[in-house]
């Protein structure tokens, strides 16, 4: 009897060890917690845009979007309101309707997997307007969600310098692609459907935008500045709504129609150039096509150099403006052909 007692014992020992080892079942387990979500949102009249970044986790089971009155959701859930529940991980938007005039909200996303466990997005405010004003503001949102060709306002100067705005786009230079020095960054991004005044430099530190590559179809919220004549969306904060879009295809344009406002951050094409200054310094260099030369810089091709009268088939790069010319800027050597 002692044996019998001791042999089943042993065999729910075993049993009861297995299932513990199992972090689908036991979310007491050592299994780690979902990828969270980074949080965006944008107000429109009354409604509120929530947008976030997809999880990438095998074991996604869904995303749920919290609604409250006040901060801190994610230690108090329970004092929250539930806006959607969601169980497809490419749904990452989520629009909460017909909220009160004059109010005020928080919103978070809890990402759960299939073991339950949990992680959570960041918080972000959101506030309505009063129904008269027709305008509103959103946590990392600003309000409206602006395109590439509304931010350049087309002018000279940006009709939204100075401020606070949240701009779509399609990334068309990625985050080191062009030099910059110490711990600054740039990056591009353009409306998808491309042509004059569609693109928009980024700029920022410390890695805010490591993340980003081309085709990535972004949210980015910062401050509107005129950089000696450049126009820049700086201190980013930055969503990356899904990856692999198609980049907007290279404007064909002459080398004398380059130095216009209009091209300024968009992604151009010269065809049929000749090099007619080899050196202008700091790694930049002349090319005519016949209709008045232009400026190539080498922001994302240092150290190429080119011969007085050297020809190319093509060259494709963002269109810039420093040192009081505009320029272009190929992203490799894969955007120039001889």
């Amino acid at each position: 009897m002692r044996k019998k007692t001791l042999l089943l014992l042993l065999s729910a020992a075993i049993l009861a060890l297995f299932a513990c080892g199992d972090d689908e079942t036991n979310p007491a387990g050592t299994g780690l917690p979902p990828t969270p979500s980074v949080l965006w949102a944008s107000v429109n009249g009354n409604d509120v845009t929530l947008s976030w970044s997809a999880c990438q986790n095998p074991d996604f089971a869904d995303y749920t979007v919290f609604r409250s009155a006040v901060p801190g959701i994610a230690q108090n859930p329970s004092g929250a309101t539930i806006v959607a529940v969601i169980s497809n991980s490419g749904t990452t938007e989520a629009v909460d309707q017909g909220l009160p005039w004059g109010s005020g909200w928080f919103y978070a996303v809890r990402t759960t997997n299939t073991g339950s466990l949990v992680a959570w997005s960041n918080e972000v405010p959101a506030s309505v307007p009063d129904s008269g004003s027709g305008g509103g503001g959103g946590g990392g949102g600003g309000g409206e969600i602006l395109t590439c060709y509304q931010v350049q306002g087309q002018a000279g100067s940006s009709p939204y310098e100075g401020m606070m705005v949240s701009v779509t786009g399609i990334v068309t230079v990625g985050s080191k692609e062009y030099y910059s020095s110490g711990s600054s960054q740039y990056a591009v991004i353009q409306d998808q459907g491309g042509g004059e005044w569609s693109g928009l430099v980024i700029f920022g530190y410390d890695g805010v935008l490591d993340d980003l590559t081309r085709g990535d179809s972004v949210v980015i919220h910062g401050k509107v500045q005129e950089y000696y004549g450049l126009t820049e969306l700086t201190n980013p904060e930055v969503l990356v709504r899904s990856p692999g879009h198609s980049v907007p295809q290279p404007r064909s344009i002459t080398t004398g129609d380059l130095s216009q406002e209009k091209w300024e951050g968009v992604l151009c094409r010269l065809n049929d150039v000749e090099v007619t200054n080899p050196d202008l310094g700091y790694g930049e260099f002349a090319v005519d096509d016949g209709s008045g030369a232009c400026v190539v810089d080498d922001l994302g091709i240092y150290g190429f150099t080119v011969s007085q009268g050297q020809k190319f088939a093509s060259m494709v790069g963002v269109v810039w403006y420093s040192f009081g010319n505009f320029k272009l800027e190929p992203r490799n050597l894969e955007d120039i052909t001889e």
